[in-house]
């Protein structure tokens, strides 16, 4: 299974723990998770400008996760899909990796509920599907 887990669940996962580290945690033991250079760059800046970490401490975070990544190159396909169109690039990055699930705590993808058969789940949601 290949799972897409947005920004903003790495971020927290990083930043506050819980149920958001959890997921990221099960989801790298488990399955293989799909990412595309532009949610790592949204990792980066929110950590380095929002939550003060330095450039080391925030390039050992996600390089720990790399070996349970996949890079996809998204290419700015899928347009309008998401209210918020900056989020369109996490339904293309899903496409294109061949996911079954995207990660998301985010209102505009979590309204979704689906794309092309793709499920948008909570971090919770996640963990609370059967393995």
């Amino acid at each position: 299974m290949i799972v897409v887990i947005d920004a903003g669940v790495w971020i927290s996962a990083f930043q506050f723990g819980g149920t958001p580290r959890a997921a990221l945690q099960v989801a790298a033991a488990e399955t293989q998770i799909a990412w595309c250079e532009q949610i790592i760059h949204e990792i980066r800046k929110a950590l380095l400008e929002k939550m003060n970490w330095s450039v080391a401490a925030v390039e050992s975070s996600i390089s720990s996760y790399e070996p349970a990544c996949l890079l996809v190159s998204v290419s700015d396909s899928v347009k309008n899909i998401c209210r918020d169109p900056k989020d369109d690039m996490v339904l293309e990055c899903a496409l294109l990796a061949s996911a079954s699930l995207i990660v998301s705590g985010d209102k505009d993808l979590l309204t979704l509920h689906e794309f092309r058969g793709i499920r948008i789940v909570t971090p919770r949601e996640y963990l609370d599907l059967p393995r």
